[in-house]
């Protein structure tokens, strides 16, 4: 079934809509939320609060492209379990892949003067990400939006390791200079 047919069944208010977005999406949804909890049932559980959430956003939410709006989804409800974990000291999963960008993003705040700021530091982000060339935003999306092991993004691309590895270098490296530029200094 095509992605605007399965959001005109959200529209229509239609359980089909969640049985068709999981066998279209389920085992893709499933891999992203693995990336960042490595557990089977935690990653189960955020698949399935995905399909309710995008239940409950669908409508009026319109999305033009369904997958990037599931994966988001899945994503925040991943990293959400993450931070959940983290404060309760039961979790060490993938740490290590957003320890990577620390030095190059301002750390988060939670007041308004602060969500303002996340939004023009998206927006610079943004910007940023559609200046590089395919290749080095690709191999960026799949690290950091994905989080993607080397080698899964080495044979996605066929690139090997050390190339990889200069990529996410230098894309981290220009990118902490281009935030520092637009007034985002550590």
């Amino acid at each position: 079934m095509e992605d605007n047919d399965i959001i005109e069944l959200y529209f229509q208010r239609l359980e089909a809509a969640i049985e068709e977005t999981a066998k279209k999406y389920g085992g893709y949804l499933k891999g992203v939320a693995w990336r960042f909890l490595y557990s089977r049932e935690d990653a189960e559980e955020v698949v399935e609060d995905t399909y309710m959430k995008t239940w409950n956003a669908i409508p009026p939410a319109r999305p033009s492209a369904l997958k990037l709006f599931l994966t988001r989804i899945t994503r925040n409800l991943s990293l959400d379990r993450i931070r959940y974990y983290a404060a309760e000291k039961r979790y060490a999963g993938p740490t290590v892949i957003l320890d990577e960008l620390e030095n190059c993003l301002p750390a988060p705040g939670g007041d308004a003067e602060d969500a303002v700021e996340r939004k023009m530091l998206t927006e610079a982000l943004n910007r940023f990400l559609s200046e590089l060339d395919t290749t080095e935003c690709c191999v960026f999306l799949s690290r950091y939006f994905y989080c993607q092991s080397l080698k899964e993004i080495e044979d996605k691309y066929s690139l090997s390791e050390g190339r990889v590895k200069y990529l996410l270098s230098k894309t981290r490296k220009n990118l902490r200079q281009r935030l520092e530029k637009e007034g985002f200094g550590r």
